[in-house]
């Protein structure tokens, strides 16, 4: 089933990919003109849904910091179309896009315009909002800087939208010993949780804020209970060093802030347990992470999104004394009961074998549920090498990922266990091999998410977004849930609410095109296509039916099962993307 770049147009172009014979329709964000991809994170019960914009088209551009702070034209200015113009702010599409891809290549540049290359937009399928997170409205752009990382996570109604925010950029002049000004450019803080109400940022702040602290909010219940971890303690090594910049003749010839900012400094990213993690790395976690322990925490807030009370919960372990590591319990999902699941360490080592590689220790991780002030183990150790609790629904349903062995290979598997039963299942993806990746599960019982649908050896498969019933046992591929005609190859489901409706990440053929959205343009006069991957809204249909498709034999990757089908790749750059947030309300 070959589909054509102008049904692909077409089916742009009139917003929805709509059909009576299928289950669900497909209708893209309205954030394809915002940015080059968008990324999917949740939908809420009204129908609100959250997406991730990389590489977005038109960022502001202060000349000054860019001609008297950064190497830019020294590095780039005789291979710009028209360098006069540039220094005056006047911009070919060429040359914007050489100046923001200098500025992105290095973004821990000490000095010179910082900006964001993912941001967060609030949108239904027809408008779309920033959620700018710590970012600020500058009086030179009139316009949010955009130089702030901001990922929302998870909304209530629409009104109330969570997740985490690096801190504001902020310009540091400084005149230094020889009397030269240094214009320093820096987040103020690390990486802190907020909640957006009603267009507000406030902060949900750490338990400990030594080094400005870290803390990120993954999800929110209807009772305003929000749920992440947060810093609870750090090693005397980051406080100690803290009060060195304090220190005018040991902090050298900087200011506090940026002596500072070398404290806190650093990207975070939460592994699924698909990918290897030791708790010494630097691989996912800044250096004062390292120093620290995080705990899964609760946030109570009121009406306004002030914080009423903050709860921790602790280690599954009592760390001995010469165990100076990293530890922490993360919480990812909150139901309406209050009852929280996620993750912990359990202090030891397990040796993993993962594809194509040798056997490596890893840091042994676990499922675990936080309710009553205690952290619970949710399943038999002996059973898994690891295990990963996602999402809970409000009938106390957990989901998430277990990794097993099959053939001395270890992938993740799809995982479901009812707290009040014991109950527990563990499917089979679309064969017997296939990795499982659950992102959500809804009060109909039903998990989403993305499965191998291509049986190779290879490191990285082919993926497919997936439907599974908990209450009749189907596994279905929502890809053989919509039209023949449709041109999304629907990668990865994202979350799912209880109207069933579905947000999912696809890939599209678009053209490529420059920082300010225009086209690009080859020398034979042509336009180029590449992948692009968008963030999609799958709406089930009234009666509809599940439509057979025509698909030659030679291009099924799998042996079918029920209604599955599909041949899906994921792109690199997305399987790359960050941990972040597949929760359920």
């Amino acid at each position: 089933m070959k589909r054509t770049q102008l049904a692909a147009a077409v089916l742009l172009a009139t917003g929805s990919v709509s059909a009576f014979a299928a289950t669900y329709s497909v209708t893209p964000l309205p954030l394809q003109d915002t940015a080059r991809n968008n990324f999917g994170r949740s939908i809420d019960d009204a129908g609100q849904m959250l997406s991730v914009v990389q590489l977005e088209y038109n960022p502001p551009i202060d000349v000054e910091q860019l001609e008297n702070d950064t190497t830019f034209f020294a590095d780039i200015g005789e291979n710009l179309e028209n360098e006069d113009d540039v220094r005056n702010g006047i911009f070919s599409d060429v040359d914007y896009t050489a100046i923001v891809n200098f500025l992105l290549s290095s973004p821990n540049r000490i000095t010179g315009q910082k900006i964001a290359e993912f941001r967060t937009f609030k949108a239904d399928t027809q408008d779309a909002s920033v959620v700018p997170g710590l970012d600020q409205v500058s009086e030179e752009f009139g316009e949010f800087t955009r130089s702030v990382e901001s990922i929302g996570r998870d909304s209530l109604n629409g009104n109330f939208v969570v997740g985490d925010s690096t801190g504001f950029v902020v310009l540091d002049p400084y005149e230094n010993e020889n009397g030269d000004t240094v214009n320093y450019t820096y987040p103020e803080s690390g990486q802190q949780a907020f909640v957006q109400v009603s267009g507000e940022t406030k902060i949900l702040p750490p338990v400990d804020d030594t080094a400005t602290g870290f803390a990120s909010a993954r999800a929110i219940n209807s009772n305003l209970q929000v749920a992440g971890f947060s810093t609870v303690s750090f090693q005397d090594d980051v406080p100690n060093a803290v009060e060195s910049c304090g220190v005018e003749e040991e902090r050298g010839d900087v200011p506090f802030g940026r002596c500072l900012f070398t404290v806190y400094n650093g990207d975070f990213a939460v592994p699924r347990i698909s990918q290897a993690f030791a708790n010494t790395s630097t691989n996912f976690l800044p250096g004062y992470v390292l120093l620290s322990e995080i705990n899964a925490t609760v946030w109570q807030l009121d009406a306004t999104g002030d914080v009423i009370s903050t709860e921790t919960y602790p280690l599954l372990f009592e760390p001995e004394e010469e165990q100076t590591g990293h530890f922490y319990t993360y919480a990812y999902d909150i139901n309406n009961q209050g009852i929280a699941v996620g993750e912990g360490l359990t202090g030891d080592a397990v040796r993993v074998a993962r594809p194509n590689a040798q056997a490596l220790l890893e840091s042994e991780r676990v499922a675990t549920v936080f309710r009553d002030g205690e952290t619970v183990e949710l399943l038999p150790r002996d059973e898994n090498l690891l295990s990963q609790a996602i999402s809970i629904n409000d009938n106390n349903w957990v989901t998430g990922a277990v990794l097993r062995e099959t053939s001395g290979v270890a992938r993740s598997r799809l995982f479901a266990y009812n707290l009040d039963t014991q109950e527990q299942r563990y499917p089979d993806g679309f064969f017997r091999s296939a990795g499982v990746t659950a992102n959500a599960i809804n009060n109909n019982n039903i998990v989403v998410g993305l499965a191998d649908i291509d049986a190779t050896s290879d490191t990285q498969r082919e993926t497919a977004a997936f439907m599974y019933n908990i209450d009749t046992e189907e596994f279905l591929d929502l890809n053989a849930l919509v039209s023949c005609d449709n041109t999304f190859e629907l990668l990865e489901a994202v979350d799912i609410n209880d109207n069933n409706e579905i947000i999912a990440n696809a890939r599209i053929r678009t053209t490529s095109k420059y920082v300010t959205g225009n086209d690009i343009i080859n020398d034979a006069g042509e336009t180029e296509e590449v992948n692009t991957i968008v963030a999609v809204k799958l709406s089930p249909i009234p009666n509809g039916e599940v439509e057979e498709c025509e698909v030659p034999e030679d291009e099924l990757p799998y042996e079918r099962q029920g209604a599955s089908t599909g041949w899906y790749a994921l792109l690199g750059m997305f399987g790359a993307m960050l941990f972040r947030r597949r929760i359920k309300k």
